[in-house]
């Protein structure tokens, strides 16, 4: 009994002592990957869990990627300690990296790992702009493109904006009404999710 207790009591000062410690902060980010065509038609249940326990070896949480129409480009959301440890869970799971930003800023919030739903008829889009500021709120309504979510680094001279729109034109448009300059629009009708 004497033994349990000694033991019960480390126990539950191992777990005040975890508790106490204060969590890592995390930081998050865009990767941009090209795959050859097909590499991504068998991405299923039991390959995402596999990602997800690599990436967790080494502190990454996969919150959902867009992908194009044809599966060779996407854009990976993903928290982590650092830019390291995204490399390496890229590495881990076999990934390649184009380019890598810290997205911390929100622009346009959503609940983090929300499932993002789109107008019968529409398509995803997304966005690049250098800078942030510039970026009014007009336009958007009168072409029916509506802002799902955005990102933008630290500084904000790179940001990210996914719309939910009927067409590129429509982006395209509404950009131009609400002068808001882009760097380029890539349509990105599915998001893969972790889960």
């Amino acid at each position: 009994m004497k033994s349990f207790c000694v033991a019960m009591a480390m126990t539950m000062a191992a777990a005040a002592a975890l508790a106490a410690a204060p969590a890592p902060e995390t930081h998050r980010y865009l990767v941009e990957r090209t795959f050859p065509a097909g590499a991504l038609d068998g991405l299923n249940a039991e390959i995402k869990q596999k990602v997800n326990a690599n990436n967790q070896s080494v502190g990454v949480t996969w919150e959902k990627s867009y992908a194009n129409a044809n599966k060779t480009k996407t854009y990976c959301v993903y928290d982590a300690p650092n830019e390291k440890a995204v490399h390496d869970a890229a590495k881990l799971n076999g990934l390649p990296v184009d380019s890598l930003v810290e997205i911390p800023a929100d622009l346009k919030a959503e609940p983090r790992g929300a499932v993002q739903k789109i107008k019968a008829g529409n398509q995803r889009f997304l966005v690049k702009r250098a800078g942030a500021a510039n970026v009014k709120g007009g336009g958007n309504a009168q072409f029916n493109v509506v802002l799902l979510t955005s990102y933008a680094t630290k500084d904000r001279s790179t940001s990210f904006w996914v719309y939910g729109a009927p067409s590129f034109s429509a982006v395209e448009s509404a950009a131009k009404a609400s002068g808001s300059p882009f760097e380029s629009i890539v349509e990105i009708p599915e998001t893969l999710y972790p889960n």
